[in-house]
């Protein structure tokens, strides 16, 4: 109920502390925004091994 009312991941496990969900974003530690579709981009491009493509 924690997490549904206030949207904190952390109850979960120690490794989700201070990740939020807001408006249908998982929010970072560092307050980076991310929807599902770029989550799986993120996660496909690690799974191809296109590292220089993940550089920023």
């Amino acid at each position: 109920m924690r997490m549904y009312a206030y949207r904190e991941l952390s109850p979960l496990d120690d490794d989700w502390k201070d990740w939020k969900i807001s408006k249908g974003k998982l929010i970072t530690p560092d307050s980076w925004p991310l929807t599902p579709n770029r989550i799986i981009m993120g996660n496909a491009l690690i799974e191809i091994g296109a590292y220089d493509e993940l550089r920023f």
